[in-house]
């Protein structure tokens, strides 16, 4: 929006006021908050605005810009912001950063150990599901070597699909290990013969 053209009283000169209806990462207009962040394009130092927006954000419009924005900027320091959002309680939101580090593979391959470490089963989940998206090979070997020691099963459970996808070899011998860790749970017995199966026939 064009700055408004006023006269000064008394003496006729023109002055510029920014108008209220300005675009800004905090006005009450949605769309005017999606333009706010349209306007950071180019803007290396927008990380930090972004996953600050994105924590309070709720409309899908204006959190679907930010994501596009930082995986556009394609940047070790976008992966990073964009990762502690996988620990939100928002599930949407967890779902656009997962989105949005996939586009973005050089970097956010480099984060998978750290994520695997987290306290969080969701952040070692989302971790999981991340790696399966980046099908790379050293994603694979991650995705093995976590399989050696993860203890919670909803976590184990997405490893064994995981796995099943890498047409790995030795994604079997963890997949097998998993089965012998959770003997006693039928579901993830049923997770587990169902990846080996996939395996088999890759």
């Amino acid at each position: 929006m064009g700055l408004v053209k006023a006269r000064a009283a008394g003496n006729g000169a023109a002055f510029d006021a920014a108008p209220e209806d300005a675009p800004r990462l905090d006005h009450p207009d949605a769309v005017q908050r999606r333009r706010a962040v349209q306007a950071l394009a180019g803007d290396a130092d927008c990380v930090d605005k972004l996953v600050t927006l994105l924590r309070v954000e709720k409309e899908s419009l204006v959190r679907q810009a930010a994501f596009l924005l930082l995986a556009s900027l394609n940047s070790r320091e976008a992966a990073r912001g964009v990762s502690v959002l996988l620990s939100d309680a928002d599930a949407a939101l967890r779902n656009g950063a997962l989105e949005t580090l996939a586009a973005m593979p050089d970097h956010a391959g480099p984060l998978l150990a750290s994520l695997g470490q987290d306290e969080d089963a969701d952040v070692r989940i989302f971790a999981v599901l991340l790696a399966a998206e980046l099908q790379d090979p050293a994603a694979a070997d991650w995705l093995v070597a976590l399989a050696a020691h993860e203890t919670d099963a909803n976590v184990c459970s997405n490893l064994a699909e995981a796995l099943g996808g890498t047409g790995r070899i030795e994604a079997a011998a963890a997949l097998t290990a998993i089965g012998t860790r959770f003997a006693g749970d039928p579901f993830l017995g049923f997770a587990v013969e169902t990846a080996l199966q996939r395996l088999r026939e890759a």
